[in-house]
């Protein structure tokens, strides 16, 4: 499971990555160098924009997509000629079942479509009566996933009790299988009990297919209470089972052995160890117990309520703090408290399960497409590529990028000429905003291309706020400053300017 998540975070963070820098350089090299050329904007909502985007289709679409050609493959399975079927067939669903293990789908996901998988593969396999190892290994776990399917059980049954060895996961598999049928298959029960005495195997997983044998009378209590009752009178137990095995063995025990077990019966009734738990066995150990003389009866129940009183007595905490919170746990494993995921998952799902939904839909809707297209003639294909081409060249050629994209910058106005007393200076002024981070920006890019000499002005603004001007240099004359700026356009390292002159005094220092 933790190789499954790695997995598909690892893939899917690789391809948001490589769609980030395809797709974001071609979307900035169209935007500056193609529509808008000579038009300086902060492109941060585009960059912002493509990493959404590419997000979207790295984590979303790709696993929509992998949804989509598993659910594609399976219906076409699932409409099999029988009569022309090949080997390739099972070939296919393998395939389909290793494809669930993929990175398009997280476990949940991946083990809830492998599930709805080897349904159809276990019918299919039924369905041409395969019985081979491969085959077997899927009809298990197809009643696994449903133990109510009962073709796949006689399947797994007839299988099993051919063998003359079991390991250890078989037997419990037919353990599984008889308790889920509340042991009514009395031939299945009667060859676990000869699996069992053959290889004297009394477990805790043999005991209840032991007592089941006994109470059904299926032939072999004899040698079911020769090997189970010396086990359960060395250790004295008085539990459930025990008692139950007890009462079944009763009637065909000698006289020695049937005064312990009567004692043992007698005094589980007297301390009332099934009166809730199961009242009919309470009440047969209350037959064992009348069947006594009336001394043992009151010496009995004497016993029983002195144990009783001194265990009032007992001043016992049953719950420490650490089983509070494993009592929590268990409640909510039980189902009788909600997870704290549950109560968030439910929450999130209910809000956003309806519009993933429909993106499912219209995403499903484009692959369909898609897979129509792949099913076109060659001539077909041509004309419906050069019809897009045709559209986005026309798009392209005809649509005003320009004034699409491009924010109106705000034109700075020189100051008006007045008569300057001393000598002047010039300077370039490339840009004006209304905001100092904008400003930073430019310089930052300016000296990041060798331009020299640049600083900023802040200046008030007639309607409020301020003027960010960031200017280039300082010349003793106009010439030269013109000179400086041509070749500063030459080079692109500025895309416009205008010649400021200044009177000859300290420069302003940048607010």
């Amino acid at each position: 499971m933790f190789y499954q998540s790695f997995k598909y975070i690892l893939v899917r963070t690789g391809l948001t990555l490589f769609l980030v820098l395809s797709l974001g350089y071609i979307s900035l090299y169209f935007v500056h160098e193609v529509a808008l050329p000579n038009v300086y904007f902060n492109d941060l909502w585009i960059k912002w924009t493509v990493v959404l985007v590419c997000l979207f289709f790295g984590f979303v679409v790709y696993g929509i997509f992998g949804e989509h050609r598993f659910l594609s493959a399976l219906n076409s399975l699932r409409h099999i000629d029988l009569k022309t079927v090949g080997p390739e067939v099972r070939k296919q669903f393998q395939s389909l079942v290793d494809f669930t293990g993929s990175s398009y789908f997280l476990p949940g996901k991946g083990r809830e479509l492998r599930e709805q998988l080897i349904q159809d593969y276990a019918e299919f396999l039924m369905s041409i009566g395969s019985e081979d190892p491969e085959a077997l290994n899927v009809y298990l776990k197809a009643f696994l996933q449903d133990s109510k399917q009962t073709r796949f059980r006689n399947v797994l049954v007839s299988a099993l009790t051919r063998k003359e060895q079991l390991t250890d996961q078989e037997i419990d598999l037919l353990l599984v299988i008889m308790k889920t049928e509340g042991y009514e298959d009395r031939e299945l029960l009667n060859h676990m009990i000869t699996v069992f005495l053959a290889q004297e195997w009394f477990t805790n997983k043999s005991e209840p297919v032991f007592l089941k044998a006994l109470q059904l009378k299926t032939g072999q209590e004899d040698k079911i209470i020769s090997f189970m009752l010396p086990y359960l009178l060395d250790k004295k137990r008085t539990d459930y089972l025990a008692v139950n095995f007890y009462l079944e063995s009763l009637s065909s025990l000698p006289e020695d052995q049937r005064e312990t077990i009567t004692f043992l019966v007698s005094t589980s009734y007297c301390e009332e160890r099934f009166k809730v738990l199961d009242p009919d066995l309470h009440a047969r150990c209350k037959q064992v117990f009348d069947s006594l003389e009336t001394q043992t009866q009151d010496r009995l129940l004497r016993v029983a309520k002195d144990a009783k009183v001194s265990e009032q007595w007992k001043k016992v905490k049953l719950f420490h703090s650490d089983d509070k919170q494993a009592l929590e746990r268990l409640k909510v494993y039980t189902g009788l408290s909600p997870t704290f995921w549950q109560v968030v998952g439910k929450k999130i799902t209910g809000q956003g399960g309806g519009v993933f939904n429909l993106i499912k839909k219209v995403v499903f809707k484009v692959f369909d497409g898609l897979n129509f297209m792949g099913n076109l003639n060659t001539a077909s294909k041509l004309l419906l590529t050069g019809l897009i081409l045709g559209g986005m060249t026309f798009a392209a050629i005809s649509v005003d990028w320009k004034a699409l994209f491009s924010v109106p910058q705000p034109v700075p106005t020189a100051p008006p000429e007045v008569a300057v007393p001393t000598k002047q200076v010039f300077t370039l002024q490339v840009a004006a905003v209304k905001g100092k981070s904008q400003a930073d920006a430019t310089v930052r890019k300016l000296k990041k291309k060798k331009v020299e000499d640049v600083y900023v002005v802040k200046i008030p603004r007639n309607e409020g706020g301020f003027w960010y001007k960031v200017r280039v240099g300082k010349f003793r004359e106009r010439e030269m400053a013109e000179k400086v700026a041509i070749i500063l356009m030459n080079q692109k390292k500025i895309r416009s300017y205008f010649i400021i002159a200044l009177d000859d005094r300290p420069p302003t220092q940048p607010q």
